[in-house]
């Protein structure tokens, strides 16, 4: 194996490299299941419950990692809702997660405070530094779906066309992850990496495919800078469309 993981295995790695590691094998096994590769599977199989095993069972060095080791449990829990035996597993990681950094009295390095101040306090003061800079009235207006998301991957805004293509009211939506609405594999294959640069000055697009009610569309979706009016970065503007899948044109 070449990469971060080859020299001194899984454990020199860092939590994201080995997150991002597992939803790569993820997408494998899944497609191997698909086309029956038995082979594939056996071997996906092992390396999945391995890098499982690692992600669960190490001490988050930070917040910020209780929170990775929270959302990969609950992203699977919810892929996984109608397989008992794969629900008991995620479950388990997850008790593991609260039993080890957050249960109080627990001795260790961090407490739900912590979690909170890492994350919590930080967001409302994005959001009430921010809402006076976004022309609600203008965003508002536009018949696509819009949305505005601050550098640490938040909805600071959502228009009601956005809200509601996300089965969500604006207000459900504000100070949430947009990874937990498009599927964090997603978010950290392909969104992620284009909202960095996009807040980094960056105009950039976005396009996957997605299942909407049984039939496939193509999500597209344009990534703005976004400035209050002198010119404070308050985050990326995206401003997103359904098209039609022109596969499924060419096929028929």
């Amino acid at each position: 194996m070449s990469g971060p993981f080859a020299k001194g295995g899984m454990g020199d790695a860092d939590l994201k490299e080995l997150i991002d590691l597992f939803w790569t094998k993820y997408s494998q096994i899944k497609k191997a299941v698909g086309d029956l590769d038995e082979q594939s599977i056996v071997i996906l199989d092992r390396e999945v419950e391995s890098l499982l095993d690692t992600i669960f069972a190490r001490e988050a060095a930070n917040a910020v990692e209780i929170q990775m080791q929270f959302l990969l449990a609950i992203e699977l829990l919810k892929r996984e809702s109608e397989d008992a035996c794969c629900v008991l597993r995620h479950a388990g990681n997850l008790h593991k997660v609260v039993e080890r950094h957050i249960i109080p009295g627990h001795i260790g390095p961090f407490t739900p405070d912590d979690l909170d101040r890492s994350v919590a306090p930080e967001r409302v003061a994005v959001d009430a530094s921010v809402a006076a800079g976004i022309d609600v009235t203008l965003l508002e207006s536009l018949s696509n779906r819009v949305s505005v998301v601050a550098p640490d991957y938040r909805f600071v805004f959502t228009n009601e066309a956005n809200a509601m293509a996300l089965n969500r009211t604006p207000e459900e939506l504000l100070g949430r992850h947009i990874g937990e609405f498009i599927g964090l594999h997603r978010f950290v294959q392909g969104l992620k990496e284009r909202l960095d640069r996009c807040f980094g000055g960056e105009i950039v697009d976005f396009t996957y495919a997605d299942q909407i009610r049984d039939r496939t569309v193509v999500i597209r979706t344009r990534l703005s800078p976004y400035y209050t009016a002198n010119s404070v970065l308050i985050g990326a503007l995206l401003v997103t469309e359904e098209l039609p899948d022109r596969r499924q044109s060419s096929a028929a």
